[in-house]
């Protein structure tokens, strides 16, 4: 008879199942990964061009689809791209280009050897969601619907994170074999965080977008009060009164109720944007400084997010310069984008549930112990 196994050497398959993790698919990189980064990247200027869109109110200067004044959209004259119509039709000429990254994304999913159906169905995902955005922008104009541009301005930036998604998860980090989950779950905090925050960025992004489309940017035009107040006007009364301070102190339009409670939302989800990323980047510093692929998104959001309230703040004083406002919008997409990333990263680095907790073989009590005879 030999000896007994040694209680001291855990035997191969005593690894946690949950910490042996395979690549989505091996290696990463290539073309593919580079495809879906300049994907990523062409729909950050994109963004920036539908703000100058929504700022000119150039939305219906070109007011058919797909073409253009009856041009083909790719043979209109450029000595018509003038006032309005220049920021619409650069705009459209803009999503093309980010389509055609979309099909070479596809394309390169289905040549690029090794990849597997996760990283081409998400692919076809960008794809749809490009050709979605598309005729979005396209019925709005046809039907001349102010709703369907918020939609559209919405759906933006849900599109600018699975395309920052798809570049990172094809990346040569996310693919390779590293421990999913800690099995005391650390780090699942940092990841419900990170959704929270995540969440809280887009529905203020919802809010920004209704107020830009119905005209209620300047609706509250002093700051930090609200007419020389905590609240803004809540009667017909106490807005008839606001209505002419407006025209008299600085000749602004009169506005409604809707609008100035809608402005005012939009700036309590400021408040509470600030809160929330704040956290997140103090959780990174505090307790995830070592991991640089935590660290770097989280310092990066604590400077775009005071780049966006600056932007906030000089959009109402300067009384909402089309290329200030449009870098608002801009720059919180990259707000929202970031901290995607960063929970997204948490997420590969941790997982979301709380990985089973496997006995160490040196605790497994001595009647358990196995002899090879």
């Amino acid at each position: 008879m030999s000896d007994p196994i040694s209680l001291q050497q855990p035997l191969p398959y005593a690894t946690p199942a949950a910490n042996r993790v395979r690549p989505r698919f091996p290696g990463g990189g290539g073309a593919l990964h580079v495809l879906a980064v300049l994907t990523a990247c062409a729909t950050f200027p994109l963004i920036f061009m539908g703000g100058l869109v929504t700022s000119h109110q150039a939305g219906m200067s070109v007011p058919d689809w797909p073409n253009s004044y009856g041009y083909n959209m790719f043979l209109f004259p450029p000595r018509f791209w003038i006032g309005g119509i220049f920021y619409e039709h650069t705009h459209r000429l803009m999503g093309t280009v980010v389509g055609v990254l979309a099909i070479a994304l596809v394309v390169a999913s289905f040549l690029q050897p090794r990849v597997g159906w996760r990283q081409r169905w998400l692919a076809l995902a960008v794809l749809g969601a490009v050709l979605f955005q598309g005729i979005l922008g396209g019925l709005r104009v046809v039907l001349v619907k102010l709703d369907l541009a918020i939609v559209h301005a919405c759906v933006a930036q849900a599109f600018f994170c699975l395309a920052a998604f798809a570049a990172l998860s094809t990346s040569k980090w996310w693919n390779a074999p590293r421990p999913l989950q800690s099995p005391s779950g650390r780090g699942r905090g940092l990841v419900m965080l990170g959704i929270a925050t995540v969440a809280t960025i887009y529905l203020q992004l919802i809010v920004g977008a209704t107020m830009r489309h119905y005209q209620a940017g300047l609706a509250i035009p002093d700051l930090p009060l609200a007419y020389g107040k905590v609240l803004p006007p809540v009667s017909p009364d106490g807005l008839d009164a606001v209505n002419v301070v407006r025209a008299r102190r600085w000749n602004l339009d009169p506005v409604t109720l809707g609008q100035v409670w809608l402005h005012f939302g939009h700036r309590l989800g400021a408040v509470f944007v600030s809160i929330m990323v704040l956290a997140l980047a103090a959780l990174v510093l505090r307790r995830y400084r070592t991991q640089p692929k935590l660290l770097v998104p989280a310092v990066l959001l604590i400077a775009l997010l005071l780049v966006q309230l600056t932007l906030g703040v000089l959009t109402v004083l300067l009384r909402k310069p089309a290329d200030v406002a449009s870098a608002h919008v801009a720059v919180g997409a990259l707000v929202l984008v970031t901290s995607f990333v960063l929970t997204a990263r948490a997420v590969r680095l941790y997982g979301i549930r709380r990985a089973p907790v496997v006995q160490e073989m040196s605790e497994i009590p001595l009647s358990g112990a196995l002899a090879v005879s």
